[in-house]
């Protein structure tokens, strides 16, 4: 049970979430997120690795930025690049994250970006209209490709961690994916999974730094 105490604050991101998934509820939907960064924060804090986990909090305030401008505002073209923006910020943060405890996975990125840039060259970039747009998109795929590379080659003390990390980062993309396909392909097939893949990767990244912040020893002020 002392092992779990740790992660009984993840109950209340996940009554949100499920309070979220019943209703449709944007306020529930941006307390999961806000309540994600709230539980990151005080557990960083608390093990003087603030340092280290402010990227990740910067990264969960961008995406809940990112999910307001998508849901108010998505459907115009402005909206959209701007949400694609912050998302993509979102992802540095997650990428300077990873880095600053590790280096990338590079036969992991090589792969992805095979796989994603032939996905984009085949069936994105014939898809989209106007080139900003298309930039846009490009780049969020190369930073997203960064991202899980980065994850991939975490070097932390804490197998279990890593592994919670690696999996949040790659619902994250799939979760992407799955905006893609339906935007710019008309393809929904698998979209009733994009708001669950999206939010599990907050769930998954939390209980990651949880985790570390409770195996790790206190930073000595890195």
């Amino acid at each position: 049970m002392n092992r779990l105490r740790p992660f009984l604050p993840l109950l209340l991101p996940l009554a949100t979430l499920v309070g979220y998934l019943l209703t449709g509820s944007f306020v529930l939907r941006s307390a999961t997120t806000l309540l994600c960064l709230a539980i990151v924060l005080t557990a960083s804090i608390a093990r003087q690795r603030i340092a280290y986990s402010w990227w990740i909090v910067a990264a969960f305030a961008l995406s809940f930025a990112g999910d307001y401008v998508l849901g108010h505002w998505g459907g115009s073209f402005a909206g959209f690049v701007s949400g694609v923006g912050l998302f993509l910020l979102a992802h540095l943060g997650y990428l300077t994250y990873c880095l600053r405890q590790g280096r990338l996975c590079r036969w992991l990125l090589v792969l992805l970006l095979l796989t994603f840039g032939t996905y984009f060259i085949i069936f994105l970039r014939p898809a989209i209209a106007d080139d900003l747009t298309r930039y846009a998109v490009l780049a969020y795929i190369l930073v997203s490709c960064l991202s899980l590379s980065a994850a991939a080659g975490l070097q932390l003390t804490d197998p279990p961690s890593r592994f919670l990390f690696i999996a949040g980062i790659a619902s994250l993309l799939f979760s992407d994916l799955l905006i893609a396909q339906k935007r710019f392909l008309h393809d929904g097939t698998l979209y009733a999974l994009m708001m669950p893949t999206y939010f599990a990767s907050q769930l998954l990244i939390t209980s990651a730094i949880i985790r570390l912040t409770t195996t790790a020893p206190p930073a000595s002020g890195k």
